[in-house]
């Protein structure tokens, strides 16, 4: 039996793109802006300019040369690389013995933690004043449904009154601010992701 007959693609696969590293981000989002599904998973760095005592946050990608797109989208990536001039940044569709392999969702799963773990680093390292008197509500975890107020705030922890005498503190990269509350924007409610 073949590769090919043993493994059938589905609407949920991805195959994998290849492309120089420094045009990993940019092939990533040209090919979505023309309505591909695609994903690289990427982080955000924070440098210092040279000879300057100013830091600047760079979009990077974790895996340069990959980007991954659903694999119902081969025939028309292969198109736009057989056109004379292919409107998107230089890539290849990467094969293997002559076969595109194709990657299952939960094969991608790690790639996306790691992406999620860099992001929540970015997170921790963010100050997030919560004002004194906000009233938060938990959305996820052990205080989930449970709505308090905030009576402290450093931009690091905020003291989460919850009734009573119980309070707790709570990272402050965890609270989000609701953008809009009943059609108002909001005014101090927020909501805990933890």
């Amino acid at each position: 039996m073949s590769r090919k007959a043993a493994r059938r693609r589905n609407d949920t696969d991805w195959c994998i793109l290849r492309t120089s590293g420094g045009r990993t981000l940019n092939l990533a989002r040209s090919l979505a802006e023309a309505g591909f599904d695609v994903w690289t998973p990427q982080e955000t760095l924070s440098r210092r300019v040279p000879r300057k005592k100013t830091v600047v946050d760079r979009e990077v990608a974790i895996l340069p040369t990959f980007v991954f797109a659903r694999a119902v989208h081969i025939p028309d990536l292969a198109a736009a690389l057989a056109l004379p001039a292919n409107p998107h940044p230089s890539f290849s569709i990467f094969r293997y013995l002559g076969d595109i392999p194709l990657l299952a969702d939960r094969e991608m799963r790690s790639l996306r933690e790691v992406e999620d773990a860099a992001r929540l680093r970015v997170l921790k390292k963010t100050r997030n004043v919560v004002p004194v008197g906000s009233t938060v509500t938990m959305t996820e975890g052990a205080f989930a449904g449970m709505s308090g107020v905030v009576r402290k705030s450093d931009g690091k922890f905020a003291l989460v009154a919850f009734g009573g005498a119980f309070e707790v503190n709570i990272a402050s990269f965890l609270i989000r601010t609701d953008a809009v509350q009943g059609g108002q924007p909001s005014t101090g409610t927020a909501a805990i992701a933890a």
